[in-house]
């Protein structure tokens, strides 16, 4: 089932084409029957929305607020588990490829804590969230910077995207999770 992209932000309809074009999304009009799962893009954010009684708030990629940006603030830098695991030790910061980004938290620590990371998504909805939510971060101006440095999206099957690098562009560290 496609999950469609309803943009509720006349402002924003160029960003919506560009997403859909992007990932492939579907877009409806924001007056046609919903779906139960869509994706709003409104003035603030793209978010995945169910709807129903029993269905979860919406989902969306934020490396700014929430748990995520306290724990960039206040998390337990190269001691952290995620940060051993991967071989971060003393100025050690390898390049990291997240072939399993997801929400791309653990991109965004391992991002903050100086690695170069290449988030690698397969899912259209979920690297449309990624998207969204890098551009967020990267206009930020607590972590924009590094994020622009830092971070960079494929939108790409894992094993054909790692399949095609040459030996010499292959990456210090995979990270699966």
């Amino acid at each position: 089932m496609s999950v469609p992209l309803i943009c509720t932000d006349p402002a924003r309809h160029a960003e919506a084409d560009m997403l859909a074009r992007r990932y492939g999304l579907p877009q409806s009009a924001t007056d046609a029957p919903r779906p139960p799962r869509w994706l709003r893009l409104d003035g603030e954010r793209l978010a995945l929305v169910e709807d129903g009684p029993d269905a979860p708030g919406p989902v969306a990629v934020d490396w700014i607020g929430g748990a995520l940006g306290h724990r960039l603030r206040h998390g337990g830098g190269r001691a952290q588990p995620l940060a051993r695991a991967i071989g971060l030790k003393g100025g050690a910061c390898p390049q990291v490829v997240d072939l399993t980004a997801g929400l791309g938290r653990d991109g965004c620590v391992l991002a903050a804590l100086g690695c170069r990371v290449t988030l690698v998504e397969r899912s259209p909805v979920v690297a449309a969230l990624l998207d969204d939510g890098l551009a967020r971060a990267r206009a930020d101006a607590g972590i924009g910077a590094w994020v622009r440095e830092r971070v960079r999206l494929v939108y790409a099957e894992a094993a054909d995207w790692l399949a095609g690098r040459e030996p010499e562009a292959r990456p210090e560290v995979i990270y699966l999770d």
